[in-house]
């Protein structure tokens, strides 16, 4: 068993067949020092693949984790500031035209098998656990420290 729960956090184009790795890049930088102003820290990651920009953020657990409802609510607890600060990004106002504001198509939270998308800034763990749970209600007996989660921020490129 990992001693730490990991979020994996995409960033990648929205239309696949119009990549535009700038736009995608400069909203990863933009979105990675809102981050890092937050105290996460996102280490880049190898795929092998081109076309985005994956980073994932680690964080220790402790050790008392016994049951699965207690894994979900730290996995959750950790990927929710990630999503707040995405969507409170993608919600402010460009100060002024740049790659860096282009607007984020939308945020998706993946937490195994279940996925939802979210805009609202202010969401709370436990508004994300329940709209995990309303995807698949099975989920808390099925998550593990290993389990998966990814938040994956689509871009739209430049028209």
């Amino acid at each position: 068993m990992t001693d730490h729960l990991t979020v994996r956090l995409e960033f990648v184009g929205a239309d696949p067949t119009r990549p535009d790795p700038a736009s995608v890049s400069a909203v990863a930088d933009a979105a990675l020092a809102d981050l890092r102003a937050r105290g996460l820290v996102a280490q880049p990651v190898y795929t092998g693949a081109m076309g985005g920009d994956v980073y994932e953020i680690a964080r220790q657990f402790a050790q008392g984790l016994a049951n699965h409802k207690e894994v979900i609510l730290a996995l959750i607890g950790l990927a929710t500031p990630i999503v707040s600060a995405l969507a409170e990004r993608m919600k402010r106002p460009p100060p002024t035209p740049s790659p860096a504001s282009l607007p984020l198509v939308n945020i998706t939270v993946q937490l195994g098998n279940a996925q939802v998308e979210v805009s609202d800034p202010a969401i709370t763990p436990d508004e994300l656990l329940e709209r995990l749970l309303a995807v698949d209600p099975a989920l808390v007996g099925q998550v593990t420290p290993t389990t998966p989660v990814v938040v994956q921020v689509r871009v739209e490129g430049k028209s």
